[in-house]
C-alpha cells in the first residue's frame, strides 16, 4: 500500500537457497572479477562496482578502481551510484502499485490525471488519446530524446507543467510504435504524484524502496553521503574532469535513483522471486503478477533501433524483454548520464542476475554484464527453474503407466477427453501399448514429470529392457482429461 514504507523489509540478499549450486556457479567469480576489471581499463572509467545475485540472494560483490579520485576512495558494492535510466522500472512499479490498489489504470487517459497533458495536443485527428500503457512501453510516440533528457533531470515540477500546457510535438501517432522517450518516463511520474497525491520520489520511497529494504537508495543528491558517493567523471584529452552532480527534478522518474550493489540487489531479486506462479503469500511491495507483466514484452522494438539485440526484443513496463536462445527470458536496462553507465541484466528462467555501475559518462556496462552472463551460464551450475508439477499432470502420468502394465477399457474411459479415442480407437491404442510392453518389459523406475504447464508435460518410463518418452496434453474439461497422448521407444 501506498506510504507504508515503514513496515520490515526482507531479509539482506546475501543468502542463496542453494549452497551446492552456489559452490558450482561461484567458480566463475574470478572470471567475473576479471571481466569488470578489464572493462573498467578499456574504458577508462575511474570506477565499477557489480554484483551477481542467484535464486533470492547477492552472492558474489566486488569493486574495483576508484569511487572518488580526489579522496582515493575506492569503489565498492556498497558505493552510492547513480543509476540513470535503470530508474525507469521502478517508475513503473510505483505505477503497478497504484494500478493494484485500484487507483490508476493503464488505460487511463493521461490528461486525466495531468490536466496539463491536455495542451499536449496530438498530431493527427484520427489519433488515441495519450494513455498511461503509452507512455510505459515507450509507444506514446515522443521522439526518441537521449541526450537531451539526461539535461533535464532538475527541472522543476511548475516549469515541467508549463512545458507541457505548451504543447509537445510527437515524432508518430501514439499507439503506433515503439520508440524510446525520457519525457514520457517524466510524464509518468507526473501520473503517479498526481494520482498518490505525494511528490514522486517520496511515492517511490514508500512504495518500492523502503519495503524491499533498500535503504541506501535516494534520489537527492544531498541525501546521499558524501563519503559513500560515487563521483561521475568523463575522460577527455587523456585526463578525467569531474561532471557535476544533476539535480532531482521533474525527471528525476526517467533518471534520477542513487543506490548501491547491494540495495539493487533487493530489487532483482524480488523480480526474480516472482517466478514461478504459485500460491504463497505476496510479500513484495507489488503482486508477483505485477512484477511478472513489467518483465513481459509489451511494445516490439523495431530493428535498427538501440534496444534492438540480435534476439527478438520488446519494451515491457520499464524493462526490456527479450528472448535468447539458451537462455529463454531474458530482462534488462541500461543507463547513462553524465558521470555514470549502468546495467541490469537477469534471467528469470535461471534465477541469476547480474548488475554493474561505472562511473564515466555513458559506459557501455551492457558489455561486461553480458560476458559475466555468459561465464556464469557456462559453468553449467544454472539450468533453468523447472516448472511445477500440477496434481493433475501427475494423476495422468498415474493413468498412462496403469494401462501400460495392464489395460482395462473402463479405467481408459475414465480419463480419456472426448476426442482421445476417436482421434485413434481404444483397440489400436490398446495394441500399441502392449506391443511396446512386450518390448521393453515392466516400468522399474518412473521418471519425475518435465511439466509445460499445468495441463502438458512428459516424462521417462525406465523398463526392464529399454525405456520410453511419454507426452500428454490434457483438455480444457473440469476435470482435465487426456486430448493428447504419445508413448515411443526412448531414443537415448
Amino acid at each position: 500500500m501506498i506510504g507504508d514504507g515503514d513496515r520490515p523489509g526482507p531479509a539482506p540478499a546475501t543468502r542463496v537457497a542453494d549452497p551446492v549450486r552456489l559452490e558450482r556457479v561461484a567458480q566463475a567469480f574470478p572470471v567475473v572479477d576479471q571481466i569488470f576489471s578489464e572493462f573498467r581499463r578499456r574504458v577508462h572509467a575511474p570506477g565499477v562496482a557489480y554484483g551477481v545475485v542467484v535464486d533470492g540472494g547477492l552472492a558474489h560483490a566486488a569493486g574495483d578502481g576508484m569511487a572518488d579520485l580526489e579522496a582515493a576512495r575506492p569503489a565498492a558494492p556498497t558505493t552510492i551510484f547513480r543509476i540513470a535510466s535503470m530508474t525507469k522500472s521502478v517508475t513503473a512499479a510505483c505505477c503497478l502499485a497504484l494500478r493494484d490498489e485500484g487507483r490508476l489504470g493503464l488505460d487511463d487517459p493521461v490528461a486525466a490525471h495531468v490536466p496539463e497533458a491536455a495542451g499536449i495536443g496530438l498530431p493527427t485527428r484520427d489519433s488515441a488519446p495519450l494513455t498511461v500503457r503509452q507512455l510505459l512501453t515507450m509507444s506514446a510516440g515522443f521522439v526518441t530524446d537521449d541526450p537531451w533528457g539526461d539535461r533535464q533531470l532538475a527541472v522543476a515540477a511548475d516549469d515541467f507543467g508549463s512545458f507541457l500546457q505548451g504543447g509537445v510535438p510527437f515524432n508518430r501517432p501514439p499507439g503506433i510504435t515503439y520508440e524510446y522517450s525520457n519525457m514520457g518516463y517524466a510524464l509518468l511520474g507526473r501520473v503517479v504524484s498526481r494520482v498518490a497525491g505525494q511528490p514522486f520520489s517520496a511515492v517511490a520511497t514508500e512504495a518500492v524502496l523502503r519495503p524491499l529494504g533498500m535503504r541506501d537508495s535516494h534520489f537527492a543528491v544531498d541525501e546521499v553521503p558524501p563519503d559513500r558517493r560515487a563521483r561521475g567523471y568523463r575522460f577527455e584529452d587523456g585526463a578525467w574532469a569531474e561532471e557535476a552532480p544533476l539535480g532531482d527534478g521533474a525527471f528525476g522518474p526517467m533518471g534520477g535513483l542513487w543506490t548501491t550493489i547491494e540495495d539493487f540487489a533487493r530489487y532483482v531479486a524480488f523480480h526474480l522471486d516472482a517466478w514461478p506462479p504459485r500460491d504463497a503469500p505476496e510479500t513484495g511491495p507489488i503482486r508477483r503478477s505485477s512484477a511478472r507483466e513489467m518483465q513481459q514484452g509489451q511494445r516490439l522494438c523495431p530493428p535498427g533501433s538501440e534496444a534492438a539485440a540480435a534476439v527478438p526484443t520488446a519494451y515491457g513496463f520499464g524493462l526490456l524483454a527479450s528472448l535468447h536462445p539458451r537462455d529463454g527470458r531474458h530482462v534488462a536496462h541500461s543507463g547513462g548520464l553524465p558521470g555514470f553507465g549502468s546495467r541490469v541484466l537477469w534471467l528469470p528462467d535461471h534465477g541469476l542476475g547480474v548488475i554493474g555501475f561505472a562511473n564515466v559518462t555513458y559506459a557501455p556496462v551492457h558489455e561486461p554484464v553480458a560476458a559475466a552472463v555468459d561465464a556464469l551460464v557456462g559453468t553449467g551450475a544454472l539450468p533453468p527453474r523447472p516448472e511445477p508439477v500440477s496434481g493433475v499432470l501427475l494423476a495422468a502420468q498415474a493413468w498412462v503407466r496403469g494401462l501400460y502394465e495392464r489395460w482395462d477399457d473402463a479405467e481408459a474411459n475414465r480419463l480419456a477427453a472426448e476426442n482421445l479415442f476417436a482421434d485413434r480407437s481404444a483397440a489400436r491404442r490398446r495394441d500399441e501399448m502392449a506391443a511396446l510392453r512386450a518390448a521393453h518389459g515392466a516400468v522399474v523406475e518412473l521418471g519425475a514429470p518435465v511439466a509445460h504447464g499445468a495441463l502438458r508435460g512428459g516424462w521417462r518410463m525406465a523398463c526392464e529392457r529399454g525405456a520410453i518418452t511419454v507426452t500428454v496434453s490434457l483438455a480444457p474439461t473440469t476435470p482435465p482429461t487426456v486430448q493428447l497422448l504419445t508413448l515411443a521407444p526412448a531414443t537415448s
